[in-house]
């Protein structure tokens, strides 16, 4: 039997504001002064607009929900107005932050695979990967 394809996202499938986007912008570990970290962004689909980002730990599934909340706190602040919903990359987890901070604010959450999403994760990753080897 044949496995179905995902069907693959792009801004043209939302309005400004409609929904945002929560995934991890960096393939490799970023260094900093306080270790290795990786970098989580949000960002709306419609405009691909980056609302900001939130530093983990190296490895970590998202940021901590309290981290998370401060990000879509700021990207409210822009708009002063919540989107119907929140797209996460992977499998639905009840550990996730940006998950858990989203529903404190009435925001439906939806985990997609992550090639749903590839159109905007890819792009903004690989922009992330040409900063990181301009100092090499």
């Amino acid at each position: 039997m044949s496995k179905t394809p995902q069907l693959q996202l792009t801004p043209k499938d939302f309005k400004v504001n409609q929904a945002w986007l929560a995934y991890k912008a960096n393939r490799k570990p970023l260094p900093t002064d306080k270790g290795d970290v990786d970098v989580f962004i949000l960002q709306d689909a419609g405009s691909l607009f980056i609302f900001g980002n939130a530093f983990t730990p190296v490895g970590a599934e998202s940021p901590n929900p309290r981290d998370a909340a401060v990000l879509l706190q700021e990207a409210w602040s822009r708009k002063q107005e919540w989107p119907s919903e929140l797209l996460l990359p992977g499998a639905q987890s009840e550990d996730n932050g940006f998950a858990r901070a989203a529903s404190w604010n009435g925001i439906s959450v939806r985990f997609l695979p992550a090639e749903c999403l590839s159109y905007f994760i890819e792009d903004v990753q690989s922009s992330y990967e040409e900063f990181l080897n301009r100092g090499d």
